[in-house]
């Protein structure tokens, strides 16, 4: 079974526009622009997961990982400060 996604936030953060894919198996994705040079990141500790696929400055990115606690450590990861974590994370439905 192949899992299907939907958008559970859409918005602008420091610049850049942010979506929040969850899937029917509760993974999720973020989509942004990257504003740094990154190499990205990818570890599992225990049962988080955390993607972030590497990019430089002005290019799509996508970030995966496994649980909604996992998203705040993927959003500081793609260089939002703590403001706009809160408020992206507050804002998910």
């Amino acid at each position: 079974m192949s899992a299907t996604w939907k958008t559970v936030y859409e918005g602008e953060h420091e610049g850049r526009s942010v979506t929040i894919k969850e899937s029917n198996d509760h993974t999720f994705k973020v989509l942004t622009k990257q504003n740094f040079h990154d190499e990205g990141i990818a570890y599992q500790e225990g049962d988080r997961y955390v993607h972030v696929s590497p990019a430089s400055v002005g290019e799509q990115v996508e970030s995966e990982v496994n649980s909604r606690d996992s998203l705040e450590e993927a959003l500081k990861e793609l260089h939002f400060s703590s403001e706009s974590v809160k408020g992206i994370l507050g804002k998910m439905h």
